[in-house]
């Protein structure tokens, strides 16, 4: 076991409740953000998790000063931080409501890179620390029926290409991790089951990506294809598609 932490934050969702259960095999101090303290202590309390060291914040994403001022407060030892947070958002309310607009932008892109940039320098150097970003296949090219959301993961995308080039010589890995349709919230829509990937099988490829130090991962492979194909797509027509 390290005496290193790792941070969580989107704590009460399944996927990251599945990513504390294998990752407590590795490291036994945790920090997790979330949203539902009661759910995640009841997972921990149904899976045993108690020998583990579990600080629980209950916070609201789009409450920056709260955040920030827990970070803080962490001591500087801070091994990993898994990113989850994230809201899909109603994109025709967000396109006429300017506050719904910025809430989505400020969850999705702008208080993940202002709360990471508060973290990173608490992060122990070396090649056991890393960042593992959720982000979107939505981010990989705009869509009108997820317009703020897709562009804010795209954003984000791109903050943490450019912070994986900043953090090299540190040696703190940097892991995007573009999942497609997972069987659950907020993926919780009717798709083909082999667009689907459960959240069980979703952790173990996030924990399998970071222990081999990838840079990007793709949790359901066909994802990968059918944006390859979506970006060879000439604007004149995508623009005609609707999806």
């Amino acid at each position: 076991m390290e005496n290193n932490y790792i941070i969580i934050y989107g704590g009460s969702s399944l996927i990251s409740k599945k990513l504390l259960e294998i990752l407590s095999k590795d490291f036994n101090q945790f920090i997790i953000f979330c949203r539902k303290k009661n759910i995640v202590q009841q997972y921990i309390s149904e899976k045993k998790l108690g020998n583990l060291e579990i600080k629980i914040f209950e916070v609201d994403l789009l409450d920056l000063e709260t955040n920030l001022s827990i970070i803080e407060k962490l001591e500087n030892n801070i091994c990993g931080l898994i990113w989850i947070s994230g809201i899909t958002g109603n994109p025709d309310e967000e396109y006429l409501d300017s506050t719904k607009c910025e809430a989505n932008l400020r969850v999705n892109f702008l208080n993940p890179v202002l709360l990471i940039n508060k973290i990173v320098p608490k992060m122990k150097t070396g090649k056991k620390s890393f960042i593992a970003v959720f982000t979107s296949v939505a981010g990989l090219r705009g869509r009108s029926k997820r317009l703020f959301y897709s562009s804010a993961k795209s954003a984000l995308i791109t903050y943490l290409s450019g912070l994986r080039q900043k953090l090299n010589r540190e040696q703190i890995h940097i892991l995007t991790v573009i999942p497609g349709y997972m069987g659950t919230k907020p993926f919780n829509i009717k798709a083909p089951s082999f667009l689907i990937t459960s959240p069980e099988k979703s952790a173990q490829i996030v924990y399998n990506a970071i222990k081999k130090e990838k840079e990007i991962v793709y949790i359901n492979f066909f994802w990968r294809i059918i944006m390859f194909c979506i970006n060879l797509l000439p604007e004149k027509i995508y623009k005609k598609l609707i999806f």
